[in-house]
Order: C-alpha cells, then structure tokens, then sequence
C-alpha cells in the first residue's frame, strides 16, 4: 500500500524530475510559429494562462525587470522580437532525427533549458532558508567542501541576507578580489570552476566542439576590434553614440552598387555591419557542407541520381510533408531516407547496400544543414521589412542613459580589448596540442586541453572584470544604484516563508499524488527513490571532480556540477534516425560521443576521451512513467500560479 503524501526528499525529487522535463519541453514548443503567440505577457497582452509557464515567469520576473531592459516599449517585444521568434519556427528548421547526429541547435538548447531549469526551481519553488548559513565563517580555498559550502552561503545571503548591498559596496571600493568578503572569494573561485568546467565541455567534449570552435574564430576574425575601440575613445558621448551606431547599423548593399552601375539585375536586400558578419560566417559554414553534397554526388558506387533527386526534393518540400514522413520512420522503424525513397513518386528501391545508404543518410543531413543556415540568413540578415535592425536600435535607445553613464566611467576601450583577448586564448587553447612525449595516448597524437586549463584561462581574465565592475561600481552611480535595486527584487523573488527545500510547492505536488491511482503512486514512487539516489550520488561524484581540479595534479576531463549531468540526460534522450535501412531507433546516447558536424582531420579522439571521462558519471535512471503520469498536471498547477508582479 503507497503512502497518501510524500516525504520532503520525495517531494523535492519530484519537483527536480518535473521542472526538468517541463523546461525543455516547453523551449522544444518554440520550433512552431504559433508558441510565442500563447506565451502572454510581454509578447501577446495580459490574458489568458501562458503556454510556457516557467518561460513566462523567468522573462516577467527576471529579464524584462532588468535596468534598461524595462524600458524597452511594447512593440520590440510584440512585433519585433516575437515576430522573429515565430519566423524561426515558421522555418521549419531541422531535426537531429533527420540528420542522425546532435545538432547544434539541440546540443545548445538542452544546455540553455538546464541552466534554465535550476533558475526555475528557485524562483517556482522557492530557495529553502538554511538554519546553519554563517557568512562569516573562514574558508579553504584549496577545499572542494569549503568552496561548495561558500556558494551556499553567498545564495543564502543574497535571497534572505544584506549580500546584494554588501558586495556593491565592496565593489565600489576596490578592484581586487582579495579585497571582498571571503565568501565572496570562495563562491567565486566555485563559480569560476563551474563556468571552465562548462566551456571545456562544450569545447572539448560536445561532438561539435571542433566545430563550434572554428565557428567562433570565424566570427572573431570579422569582428571589428579596431574600429569600435577607435569609436568608444571619441571623447563626446553623442558623437560615439552616432559613430558607433554608423558602424554597425549603416546598410550597404553590393548588389545594389553593381545595379546601379548596369552590372546586375536583381540586387539582394542590404545590410547592415552585424548581418553581413552572420550572413558570412553562416556562408563559410554553408560552403562546406556543399562541398560535402558535391563530393556524394560524384561518388563511384554511391547512391543513384535518382535517389539523390528525391532526397533533394523533399528537403524542399513543405515542414507538414516532412514531419509526416519523419512520423512514419518512427513508426516503422525505418531510417529517414528509407521513407524518403518509398513515398517518392515513384518509389524508389531500397535495396542500398550500407556505403549507399550512410552516404545518402549524410547528403540528408549535409541538405539539411545548409537549408537551416539559409533559412537564419534569410530570417536575420534578408528578411523584408527588417526586423533585427530596429531591435537593436530600439535596445540602444533604452540603454542610451547607460551607455552615456559607462563612457563616463568606465575604459570601454579597454573593455573591448580585453575581451578580444580572451577570445583569442579561447580560441588558441581549444585547439590540439603535441603531446609531451609526441606518443599516442587515448586522445591520439595530440591531447586535449583540460578542465584546469579552463580555469587558468578564467583566472587570467578574472582582475579585468573585477576592474571595470569596480569602475563601474565607483564611477556610475546610476547603473550602480539600478542594479542594487534590481539584485535585491530579483534574487528575493527566490526566498520563501517556509523552511521546507520546496516550500512553495510541497502542497500542490502532495495534491498531485494523492489524486492519482495507487498502483500509479508505486511506480512514481519506485522511481522517486532511484531519482534521489542518482542525485545524490552525483552531488559525491561532483564534489570530487571538484577537487581534482583544485588539486591540479592531473588533467581533469569532466567538469564540476550536476548541471553537466542533467544536459546530458536532455541529450541522450533525443530521438535519432537508424542507422540502417531497417532497425532501432536511437538515441542521443548512441551517437552524442562521436557524430558532429566537424569534418576536418580530428585533433584527438572525442569518442574515447568522452567516454573514459564519463565513466564514473552516475547514470540517471529512466522516470519517463513519472512525467507521463504527472507532466501535464504539473503543467496546469504551474499556469494557475503565474503571477505577474
């Protein structure tokens, strides 16, 4: 017989496995035009319930309250920003299914939607006022626990604590970090471990680091450096202002030029300095995957013309025609070509052998790639009437009072240089490197950096920052003070009056259960308890990874945190193509270590680096019963507890 309520861990085990699943499904929604149009409050008027309940609140009572942000008028968000929202899921943009690896946009997503759901859980739930926080306590900086406990303390200081004016009064006196609280210290040193621990997987571990990398270095070789730190030294505030926005925002168009001069005929749309940048960096990456379809379609052996053709039409075919067929594959447990080639008019044999069928599976993907680049191309940079350059003028204009405040007070100059630094060493230490005794190891030749590498790089450029929030601090009164204001109101949005972990929301989910079956309720809670185990375990596995990279004795190739772990459980559950004509689906988990779009010569073996690190990562336990049974009610108490303040 099952319990009527549950226990505070189950109950917080519960609320941990909901608002997981309820973040990302709710981020995933945003691939359909018509998800922005239920969101509410800002994008539509105040109406009805919010399809996107903890969207909804993070944006109402985080983002849209934040200095300058709230100054932004109702148009920038209702037919500016959610008009190009809409047009991306208009797009049709593709699937990892489809392409049979993990995409960039989903490898960025589920990273987004699990930072996402951490802030959600705070602000939903409620951060529990802890009985023992002692702020003032000395702490071991070369101590996993002590740093874990700091961060605690510093959260429980700042949600129910004087934290938020402790550290701008602290920051307005000095540059220095030895300077601050040793909370603040050692929260910072935990803080700067988490953030190299997630670059380093992003860059090192994610099947698409390579290339991300080469991505990023393409947008930094564009970037005008130069000229805006040229700009920002012009003494009056007005002249940067209009110099600046020149820069960027001026459109010219080449085609326009040649037209003009009888060379050209049709002239494509202008643009301004920024979309000429994405368009390019998204051309370059476009011209390699094109590289790959040519080098198919001249391939021996390889699938037939026709086959080619039909792939070809049907990546041009409309989303409803696509998402049918992508339908039938999961159904049938067939590969996404395979469809392709039986819906086709007429149908196409399939009887491929396995080279044809990987290469045809690759064009897909390789189509697929390039119609998405178009599409943002198209959507950010051509699209008529522009939408992206009045938003960001429109964000100018309400930051405009601090903008004129930082060029007062702070060196932006040098802000921009520093910043050009350290994404050049970014850049410079995510590539490969010889390994010391030029022999092979598990990463190949060459090795990989680590995580401690990471963190020296943050260490570097740690005083930089600390400098310019320190003149910001002393010298901008106006954004000092707005911040303090917002840092209270935001971070209080966290405490709750009760000392349960999940106070807010003990009740509602105690509701919940009651209200389904009893053979339901033993399910839910068989999985409840696994849940907390892996929680639990991976808060012991974290703390030690943490240590490691204090100790710096060895070259850590897993990061600190559970964040990294939850990403990785979004990850392994997307769905993906099979890999033969006829057999399973997979998942995320049989292809995250070794597909990605990086089609150089690789610098070390991701598949085997990725796997030896995560060898000792706790494995989250299957709890799809517990969303299937209690996802959409969950939903539902969420919608009935928005509230807009």
């Amino acid at each position: 017989m099952s319990p009527n309520k549950l226990s505070q861990d189950q109950s917080d085990t519960l609320f941990d496995i909901l608002t997981h699943h309820e973040t990302y499904a709710e981020i995933q929604a945003y691939a359909w035009p018509d998800t922005i149009h239920n969101f509410g409050y800002p994008f539509t008027e105040k109406g009805p319930q919010s399809s996107s309940p903890i969207l909804h609140t993070l944006v109402n009572r985080f983002i849209s309250k934040q200095p300058g942000i709230e100054m932004l008028p109702p148009d920038f968000w209702q037919e500016r920003l959610g008009v190009l929202v809409s047009n991306m899921g208009d797009a049709g943009l593709s699937e990892s299914y489809d392409k049979g690896a993990l995409g960039t946009r989903k490898t960025l997503a589920t990273a987004f939607a699990t930072l996402m759901e951490f802030v959600a859980r705070g602000y939903v739930g409620g951060y529990a006022r802890s009985q023992n926080n002692d702020s003032e306590r000395n702490y071991d900086l070369d101590n996993a626990e002590h740093l874990i406990q700091a961060w605690e303390d510093a959260a429980q200081g700042f949600v129910y604590g004087n934290m938020v004016d402790e550290l701008f009064d602290q920051m307005a006196e000095s540059e220095r970090l030895v300077d601050q609280s040793p909370v603040i210290q050692a929260a910072t040193e935990y803080l700067l471990i988490w953030a190299a621990s997630l670059l380093h997987h992003i860059f090192v571990l994610s099947p698409d680091g390579q290339y991300l990398l080469k991505l990023l270095e393409n947008l930094n070789k564009l970037m005008p450096y130069m000229a805006v730190r040229q700009i920002l030294r012009i003494g009056n505030v007005a002249t940067m202002m209009n110099g600046m926005l020149r820069l960027l925002l001026t459109k010219v168009s080449v085609g326009s030029i040649t037209k003009w001069a009888g060379m050209g005929k049709n002239a494509d749309p202008p643009m301004n300095l920024l979309q000429r940048i994405i368009s390019t960096v998204l051309g370059w990456d476009n011209s390699e995957f094109r590289d790959i379809v040519v080098k198919i379609e001249k391939t021996k052996n390889g699938p037939s013309k026709a086959h080619l053709d039909a792939i070809r039409l049907h990546v041009q075919k409309p989303r409803l025609d696509r998402e049918h067929l992508r339908d039938l594959s999961i159904k049938q447990s067939k590969s996404a070509v395979v469809v392709i080639f039986e819906n086709a008019r007429p149908p196409l044999s399939t009887a491929l052998s396995e080279s044809q069928h990987t290469q045809a599976l690759e064009y897909y993907a390789a189509l697929l790639s390039m119609r998405d680049r178009e599409e943002l191309i198209r959507i950010v940079c051509r699209q008529e009437p522009d939408l992206f350059t009045p938003s960001v003028q429109e964000m100018v204009a309400a930051y405009e009072p601090g903008i004129r405040s930082l060029h007062k007070g702070v060196d932006l100059s040098g802000a921009i240089y520093d910043l050009q630094g350290f994404l050049d060493d970014l850049i410079k230490l995510g590539k490969a490197k010889n390994n010391d005794n030029g022999s092979s190891n598990i990463a190949g030749t060459h090795r990989p950096p680590s995580v401690e590498e990471y963190v020296s790089l943050f260490r570097k450029y740690m005083p930089c920052l600390f400098r310019y929030m320190h003149q910001i601090a002393k010298n901008c009164p106006e954004i000092r003070e707005g911040f303090r204001e917002y840092g209270r109101e935001a971070l209080g949005g966290f405490g709750n009056d009760g000392n349960e972990s999940r106070g807010v929301m003990t009740g509602p989910l105690n509701q919940l259960f009651s209200a389904i079956p009893p053979d339901q309720q033993l399910a839910v809670l068989e999985k409840l308890d696994a849940h907390s185990a892996y929680l639990t375990a991976l808060k012991i596995s974290s703390a030690k990874r943490t240590q490691s990279i204090i100790d710096n004795t060895s070259a850590t190739m897993y990061g600190t945190g559970a964040y990294l772990a939850k990403w990785h459980h979004l990850l392994d559950e997307t769905l993906i193509t099979p890999a033969r004509a006829v057999g399973p689906i997979r998942r995320g988990r049989d292809v995250k270590y070794k597909e990605g779009k990086w089609k150089g010569k690789a610098m070390w073996d991701s598949e085997a680096i990725s796997r030896e690190a995560m060898k000792d990562v706790p494995e989250a336990p299957d709890v799809g019963i517990v969303v299937k049974i209690l996802g959409r009610p969950f939903k539902a108490v969420l919608q009935e507890m928005i509230i807009i303040a």
